[in-house]
């Protein structure tokens, strides 16, 4: 915008003394009628100050500056007449379109002083327009950088949330591979679906690693962070740069993803210790129930096979769809290792009549079927007060019920169906079909078919119909496994040494 005057006058002598009288101090441009005036501001405009003469060809001049207003609202407005129009003047300065209403002739005197009136008010009008546009460009600054801010804070809000969950997460991961697969969702999710990789050591000379993913990622897009924990290094988290939109990782993505690592570092670490002693108590568990078993010395490989005969049939009940609230993973695994310790009570047995090579009498069984209330009042008894022990109460259970039968006929309690626990019902299949597909003093092994047909036959009976519908299913699986965990032959020339004795 420049300091510059249109004067619009259809007098032609008028409209150049106009000019001549100030285009010294002003640029002056002139036009003799509306549309002449029209042409220039759009040409040349907008201007500063518009003065226009009221009697017109065509357009009056008040009309004329109506247009100007409305298409230039920051150029100051004058009407110059040669007769007073009271009622055009209010209604012209009521409706903001004219600025100052003069009298023609104007003395020259009168007609600067109302220009630089003008010249002064278009100043004022462009500066306020200019803050105005200044004010406007900061608001909506401002609200850009708010929502921006906004967004960046619920972001992060988001990415923190998710890290406490799977700090919570990570009370739950039983193995390292349960943690990989956390770390990887976790870190994923924080970092705008990105690609990810975990790999964890799984054990405490770094021989067996896992690793989870999600994505593919390229080796120089990879932010690398160690997973290390105070002794030493356990693995590595690897997480892209740049995620779909081509976003480069934040800074306190970067700090999460370290948090994260921390976290795994001390989980895997807690899970790699308590794999060791998980091992060391089950070797020292298993070895305790091989002492007992030693007194019965016809079992050979008895406690390994059933284990394994337990753990088909936990999972296949899993697979038809039975039991399928209980059976996890875990409970597998504390089934699995559980399962030794069925017969621990039989170290209250006597010799006479635990290692009697013949039938017993009436009051020898009544004896002898006393081994599963001794071994359950056994473990009870190292349960104590304890605090939550599944491993302990799954090994009462098995202990005390293994002998109970799904027709309420067995013993010690005569419990029947589900009142029988489920761990005890499959331990109980398992024993029974490795007692008879095994070489005993008082018997011979029957074929796995006998043994099968004898199972079938009991059904509702002695089993659990479902376990019963699971074992017949794996067949196969449960033959391989009798086969794979056979009797050493040395152990088989004992037995027959001692059924010749």
């Amino acid at each position: 915008m420049t300091d510059s005057i249109l004067f619009v006058d259809d007098t032609p002598e008028a409209l150049d003394i106009l000019v001549r009288l100030f285009q010294r101090e002003f640029r002056v441009h002139s036009a003799r009628n509306a549309e002449e005036g029209l042409e220039q501001c759009r040409k040349h405009g907008p201007f500063a100050i518009v003065v226009s003469d009221y009697e017109m060809p065509g357009a009056r001049g008040s009309e004329f500056l109506a247009r100007v207003h409305e298409g230039w609202p920051e150029t100051v407005t004058m009407l110059l007449t040669g007769f007073v129009d009271v009622d055009v003047a209010v209604e012209a300065l009521h409706a903001g379109r004219i600025f100052r209403f003069l009298e023609k002739p104007c003395p020259r005197e009168v007609l600067a002083a109302a220009l630089n009136d003008g010249m002064r008010e278009f100043h004022e009008r462009r500066d306020a327009r200019t803050r105005t546009s200044e004010l406007d460009f900061s608001r909506e600054v401002l609200v850009r950088f708010n929502d921006e801010l906004e967004g960046r804070m619920q972001e992060q809000g988001r990415a923190f949330a998710r890290l406490h969950r799977f700090v919570a997460e990570l009370n739950s991961c039983e193995s390292v591979p349960q943690i990989a697969r956390a770390v990887v969702e976790s870190v994923s999710e924080v970092c705008d679906g990105r690609a990810c990789e975990a790999v964890l050591q799984c054990n405490a000379d770094g021989t067996d690693m896992t690793e989870a993913r999600i994505g593919v990622m390229s080796e120089s897009d990879a932010h690398l962070e160690s997973v290390r924990a105070s002794d030493g290094e356990l693995g590595a988290l690897r997480v892209a740069q740049h995620d779909a939109q081509a976003r480069r990782l934040m800074e306190y993505q970067r700090q999460i993803v370290a948090s994260i690592a921390a976290s795994a570092a001390v989980a895997v670490r807690n899970a790699i210790r308590r794999h060791e002693r998980d091992a060391a108590q089950h070797a020292t568990i298993y070895a305790l129930a091989k002492l007992a078993e030693q007194r019965d010395n016809e079992t050979g490989r008895h406690l390994e096979r059933v284990s394994e005969y337990c753990r088909v049939l936990a999972e296949g009940l899993r697979e038809d769809g039975c039991y399928c609230e209980t059976i996890t993973d875990e409970w597998i695994d504390v089934l699995v290792r559980s399962a030794p310790l069925h017969d621990i009570g039989k170290v209250g047995i006597p010799d006479a009549i635990l290692l009697k090579p013949g039938k017993l009498t009436p009051d020898e069984w009544e004896v002898m079927k006393r081994h599963s209330t001794i071994g359950a009042d056994t473990l009870r008894s190292v349960i104590g007060s304890a605090t939550h022990q599944p491993f302990l109460q799954m090994s009462l259970e098995i202990a005390w019920c293994h002998h109970e039968k799904w027709d309420g006929s067995g013993y010690p309690r005569g419990l029947s169906g589900a009142d029988i626990p489920l761990a005890a019902r499959i331990l109980a299949m398992a024993d029974v079909y490795d007692a008879l597909t095994s070489e005993r003093p008082y018997k011979r092994a029957w074929s796995h078919d006998e043994a099968l047909r004898w199972i079938a036959q009991g059904s509702g009976a002695h089993f659990d119909p479902r376990l019963v519908d699971a074992f017949t299913k794996r067949v196969e699986h449960v033959d391989a496994i009798r086969e794979r965990l056979a009797d050493a032959p040395a152990h088989t020339a004992m037995i027959d040494a001692h059924n010749a004795a």
